[in-house]
């Protein structure tokens, strides 16, 4: 992985239009141009120019300085999972929008009414009959006969009439076969473009998500260099001699955690649009969460919720110790004395963090909640 360098972009290609063969084909070349016209790219370039500006000489001076240099890693780490976060959400919306598309092309083909070449037989059929007709009785001169020729020749030439009549509407038919034929065709090759595009945005999607996953990683790696943390030792192959054991490695209390404590640590909100909850839905969620160098933690918590009845605003704190798991559990106590637990749960990008709480029933009083929050 090469930090800053730009990401490919898969090539993809706009769903056909379907009136005539020949404007789908126009519309499918203006589609291609215009795929990712619907969904903005701002937030995730936006978060990128973040990223890169938060601190370019970091890497450099992650050499030279100490621990106190953690605090500008961690933020330049947080900005690096924005950028990722907002880069799979922007992959997520153009999938979502293709599979929308492929909904419109998915769609059952109406049957079109077909001409019967049965009825231009049989009118060919009573033409011929009738000129028969005509032959047979001639000339004669009975006053009766002379009435069935009136009578047939009326006849013929309304037979004619229908005859040239028919005889268009086949020529139509044809036409609107075979121009429901190339739309068809069209159709089934958009519709193999277009699922085709909607897996490589999901492949991207995984992709962003990963890169994330690697970038935290590099993040934590370097965090732990600027401290003087040594890395865990290498186990050596079976069939080389064990070396001695390596001295043992103090590792600060801040490390306790199997993740960076910046991902429970700092300020959090629960987000405007789009936010992710279960059970009551928040209005607004603030959360601000502090460590200290002895891997203690203090928090406290201000929301408002959406509720029938009742009172819809709770805070809380909470305090604890760190515990080496990925999940930490700590006790709370609303304002007005309700004790429970709430739990802090790292979310799947690195700007995440899942709360959990309950809290023994007041009247009238949230008691529970369970949402998303967004590091500020």
């Amino acid at each position: 992985m090469t930090r800053g360098a730009a990401r490919p972009h898969p090539s993809w290609r706009g769903f056909l239009a379907f009136s005539q063969p020949g404007r789908a084909a126009v519309l499918a070349a203006i589609l291609t141009v215009c795929a990712f016209a619907a969904v903005s790219r701002d937030p995730y370039r936006q978060a990128y120019r973040a990223w890169r500006e938060a601190d370019p000489t970091l890497e450099r001076d992650a050499a030279a300085a100490g621990p106190a240099l953690s605090a500008a890693i961690d933020r330049v780490s947080n900005q690096a999972a924005r950028y990722s976060a907002a880069l799979a959400e922007f992959f997520a919306r153009v999938a979502s929008d293709q599979e929308q598309r492929l909904a419109f092309l998915n769609r059952a083909r109406a049957a079109e009414p077909k001409f019967a070449p049965q009825a231009a037989q049989v009118v060919a059929s009573e033409i011929a009959s009738v000129r028969h007709s005509l032959q047979v009785y001639g000339n004669d001169p009975d006053p009766g006969i002379q009435q069935v020729r009136g009578m047939l020749d009326r006849e013929n030439a309304a037979l004619a009439a229908l005859a040239s009549a028919l005889d268009g509407e086949q020529k139509a038919a044809a036409q609107v076969e075979s121009a429901t034929n190339a739309e068809e065709q069209a159709r089934l090759k958009s519709l193999t473009q277009s699922q085709d595009s909607v897996t490589l945005a999901r492949q991207q999607v995984s992709e962003a998500n990963q890169e994330a996953a690697a970038w935290s990683e590099y993040y934590r790696t370097l965090s732990n260099a600027a401290r003087g943390v040594a890395p865990a030792p290498v186990t050596p192959p079976v069939t080389t001699p064990a070396p001695a054991p390596a001295p043992e490695v103090r590792v600060p209390s801040a490390t306790i955690t199997p993740l960076p404590l910046a991902r429970y640590a700092g300020a959090w909100t629960y987000p405007m649009s789009n936010g992710l909850f279960h059970g009551l839905e928040p209005e607004f969620v603030d959360l601000v969460v502090h460590e200290d160098e002895n891997g203690r933690v203090d928090g406290t918590l201000f929301g408002r919720f959406k509720v029938s009845s009742g009172d819809p605003v709770i805070r809380f704190d909470f305090s604890g110790e760190f515990q080496n798991k990925r999940d930490q559990v700590f006790p709370l106590q609303t304002s007005d004395g309700a004790k429970g637990t709430v739990e802090l749960i790292p979310g799947p990008a690195f700007n995440l963090l899942e709360i959990d709480f309950e809290t023994e029933p007041k009247p009238g009083k949230v008691r529970q909640g369970n949402f998303m929050l967004v590091k500020k």
